[in-house]
């Protein structure tokens, strides 16, 4: 019997992350709008399986989101860790959250925006937010440190402050399309100049983190 009800717990798991990568697929495809019965089709599922296992489209539309804007969150520090100036990682950093990694950076804004009129989801959205900014303290705020740039405010707040310009960045781009006027060095120019960081920091080397005293 114990058998029988572990194996069913984990056909469910693997049916919720079946659901989760076919979800994935149709909203980067069609935005929040895709139809629960497409992304059945991919799955290869029942619309009701959705409700079970996630309430709603919406509920499944969020949890997506979230995966997908810390997924990109790492795609863009594991890019920048290579490169030997404050510039260099900068450039990489933004250019990948706003290039390869942009549908996911949009979908997480759209789902932030789909927490304002329902409010049952916003715990997921805000435990993301949190993550994204604990992660920016240590990964691009701690590189900015060892360069020995002085904070204008804590560390935490600079954090929010990048992932807050990230965000309306990639909502510009959304709404814009073609005709989004920023090329990469634009872009890094409207985070940066809000962080306040001056040319003679982004200048400068990395030193690696085994080399320091």
């Amino acid at each position: 019997m114990a058998t029988s009800g572990r194996a069913s717990r984990e056909a469910g798991k693997a049916t919720r992350q079946t659901l989760l990568r076919a979800a994935a697929e149709v909203f980067a495809e069609q935005g929040e709008t895709a139809s629960v019965s497409r992304i059945c089709q991919r799955a290869d599922a029942y619309p009701n399986q959705v409700t079970y296992y996630f309430g709603s489209k919406e509920q499944l539309f969020v949890e997506v989101a979230c995966v997908g804007v810390l997924r990109a969150g790492r795609r863009a520090e594991e890019a920048a860790a290579g490169t030997t100036t404050v510039r260099d990682y900068t450039n990489t950093l933004v250019g990948t959250l706003l290039g390869p990694c942009a549908r996911d950076v949009e979908l997480f804004t759209t789902a932030m925006l789909l927490t304002s009129r329902r409010t049952d989801l916003r715990e997921h959205i805000t435990d993301t937010l949190r993550t994204l900014h604990e992660r920016g303290e240590q990964a691009l705020m701690s590189t900015l440190v060892r360069t020995g740039w002085k904070l204008r405010a804590g560390i935490d707040v600079e954090a929010k402050a990048f992932w807050s310009a990230i965000f309306g960045l990639a909502v510009q781009k959304a709404a814009t399309g073609a005709d989004f006027g920023y090329r990469l060095e634009d872009a890094v120019a409207v985070i940066f100049t809000n962080l306040q960081i001056p040319d003679r920091v982004l200048d400068r080397p990395l030193v690696p983190t085994s080399q320091e005293a």
